[in-house]
């Protein structure tokens, strides 16, 4: 083991994937959550990968791998058919709510995705890991990021992004008991920065602008951190229906206020409140990866209008194309 007598930033002895990886379970024989499991988790979601999906089948380099997760360094190779720059990349939507410098300023051949720093989604972009942070959530429960100001007390140490953080990375998740991430109401364009949404956005602006998903129907892309509506010739009025409208830890909606004491069951169509509902980019994908396609939710070629048998994948929102 290197030694030296000159003070550092960071004490790593490996990268973050050495710590994060196991195979099986929620978490590996350091206690720490496991976002690349080195068993195959046969799927996704609760007793098989934690809230933000799996490295697994982007790392595993079969097939179409390059489109089922992010392209970490240390994890996976380039994505070859886009290269390191993010698809929608818009300097525009950085920095971030830290004011920590923009993400990927000069993003090039060089310039791989990292889980962390000036290329990175957690910490901060000025720095090149995640410094002292761990520190700062050590108790093992549910933690509120209300107040976002450091890495350290910010949601999932995604820099001044708020959200509640279950305590078990939702291995066990239930429509009472998952992570709550927060959401604004018509906040395209980068004007809120500490939405869950936004904190895609920084690498995928273009999917989170006026020009980039248009602002009425028919939509360019899906619009995120908008409200689902409740007035009468929509479907999202009732949204979960097999679930009798609750929370859908399958398509997930972010709260206009982050709850501080625990998750919540009950959802609110049209509400922007504690019980609100919200979509935003997580109610449709993964932030890790998962067995499907573009790290999607669910099986996205069985969603098909007019054909489907169960409330599921796209028909939680969309319930009126369903063929029930």
């Amino acid at each position: 083991m290197a030694t030296t007598t000159t003070p550092q930033d960071q004490l790593l002895k490996a990268s973050c994937i050495a710590c994060h990886a196991g195979p099986s379970g929620a978490t590996n024989d350091h206690d720490a959550p496991i976002v690349l499991h080195i068993n195959d988790p046969d799927g996704q979601g609760a007793g098989k990968t934690l809230a933000g999906g799996d490295f697994y089948w982007v790392a595993d380099g079969l097939g179409d791998a390059d489109s089922k997760g992010h392209n970490v360094a240390g994890v996976s190779n380039e994505d070859t058919s886009i290269g390191y720059t993010p698809p929608g990349f818009n300097t525009d939507a950085t920095p971030g709510a830290l004011s920590d410098g923009a993400i990927g300023s000069s993003w090039n051949a060089t310039n791989q995705l990292t889980c962390a720093g000036t290329y990175g989604c957690h910490g901060k972009h000025s720095d090149s890991a995640i410094s002292g942070a761990h520190h700062a959530n050590t108790d093992g429960t549910s933690t509120v990021a209300s107040t976002p100001t450091t890495v350290g007390n910010s949601y999932r140490f995604l820099g001044g992004i708020k959200g509640l953080e279950n305590s078990m990375w939702n291995w066990d998740e239930t429509n009472a008991d998952h992570n709550e991430y927060y959401g604004v109401d018509g906040s395209i364009n980068y004007g809120t920065k500490d939405t869950i949404s936004y904190s895609c956005a920084q690498c995928h602006g273009n999917f989170h602008n006026d020009a980039g998903t248009g602002t009425s129907s028919p939509w360019i892309r899906h619009p995120t951190d908008i409200v689902l509506p409740t007035t009468s010739d929509k479907e999202y009025q009732y949204y979960n229906p097999d679930g009798g409208h609750s929370y859908s830890v399958e398509a997930p909606v972010a709260r206009g206020i982050v709850p501080t004491t625990g998750s919540s069951s009950t959802v609110t169509i049209g509400g922007t409140g504690t019980d609100g509902a919200i979509v935003m980019c997580l109610s449709c994908h993964r932030a890790h990866g998962s067995p499907e396609p573009d790290i999607l939710r669910w099986t996205y070629n069985g969603m098909t209008a007019g054909i489907g048998e169960s409330d599921t994948g796209c028909f939680t929102c969309h319930t009126t194309k369903n063929a029930d």
